[in-house]
């Protein structure tokens, strides 16, 4: 079991798959779980910081799971997306003179390519 299988069970199908094995209540991680689902939509992300408050008070994994089961509603499937850094700049860091200045002021080069972002910015 995995925890998009969670997911899964929990949002899409409302089928309880999950907890088969007692190796598969060791891998159910409630908060990872919880999170990913508050992803799904702004409604789903209410209910969902409403349960995080309350992780504590259950005493197994399989009554959590049940409780998603319950609380969460039956939802198209659609992925999920998860925030991600954006990527960086890779013009800057072949530049030449990126790379001197990073070597005589025994700087980043990431740091010099902030550095000239931001006098570029102010400059506008």
């Amino acid at each position: 079991m995995t925890i998009f299988d969670a997911i899964r069970d929990i949002l899409f199908t409302k089928i309880q798959t999950c907890f088969k094995t007692v190796d598969e209540e060791s891998e159910f991680v409630p908060y990872l779980v919880n999170r990913w689902l508050s992803m799904y939509s702004p409604n789903v992300a209410i209910t969902s910081n409403i349960i995080n408050k309350y992780l504590g008070i259950f005493e197994s994994k399989k009554e959590l799971y049940a409780l998603f089961m319950a609380v969460f509603p039956k939802v198209p499937n659609k992925k999920i997306n998860y925030f991600k850094k954006n990527k960086e700049n890779k013009e800057n860091k072949s530049d030449e003179h990126i790379t001197l200045l990073a070597k005589n002021y025994e700087l980043s080069e990431r740091e010099i390519c902030e550095y000239v972002s931001k006098l570029n910015s102010s400059k506008k």
